[in-house]
């Protein structure tokens, strides 16, 4: 019989040198890794990237369907032709549009954000009050309600870039 005796296989195992078979394992397992942790990164990054997008678009949208009604109502107030029911009609066919952005941001923005857009969101609809009571261009409560505005516009404008990490970005 020229096979290997039992004997004979066992002292060949225990003389051959398992460098090479442990060495090709173990850049097997750290090839594996690897490539686990860079799909890994990829995905998180991948999301943060959405998720900026998201707050993005969902900012945006929520400061400018704000902003004109803002706009809306100026023009209200110095168009000064307009009977007390069609201000009131106009006034609130502006405004009416702005709560669905709210209720969107309400949900989906973190609350150091939430918290100052209400405040945005208040102070359009109290220009929006005022208006309809028909304060005048020129007069103290035009001005304060205008001025409340804007103060609470940068408030928002500020957290919301704070949030998506554009804080250093010139807001000029």
């Amino acid at each position: 019989m020229g096979g290997l005796s039992v004997r004979g296989a066992v002292s060949y195992l225990a003389a051959m040198d398992w460098t090479p078979l442990l060495a090709t394992l173990l850049g097997a397992v750290i090839a594996t890794v690897s490539a686990l942790l860079v799909e890994a990164r990829k995905e998180r990054r991948e999301a943060r990237a959405q998720e900026r997008r998201s707050k993005r678009e969902l900012y945006g949208a929520y400061l400018g369907v704000l902003a004109q009604a803002r706009n809306e109502l100026q023009l209200i107030v110095l168009e000064g032709t307009m009977s007390e029911a069609e201000r009131t009609v106009a006034a609130r066919q502006s405004f009416a549009r702005c709560y669905e952005t709210r209720y969107q941001l309400e949900v989906f923005a973190p609350r150091v954000v939430v918290e100052p857009a209400l405040d945005y969101f208040r102070s359009v609809r109290r220009a929006r009050e005022a208006t309809i009571r028909g304060t005048r261009g020129g007069a103290d409560g035009y001005e304060l309600a205008f001025h409340e505005v804007m103060e609470a516009l940068t408030a928002v404008r500020d957290a919301m870039r704070l949030d998506m990490g554009t804080d250093g970005l010139s807001t000029d």
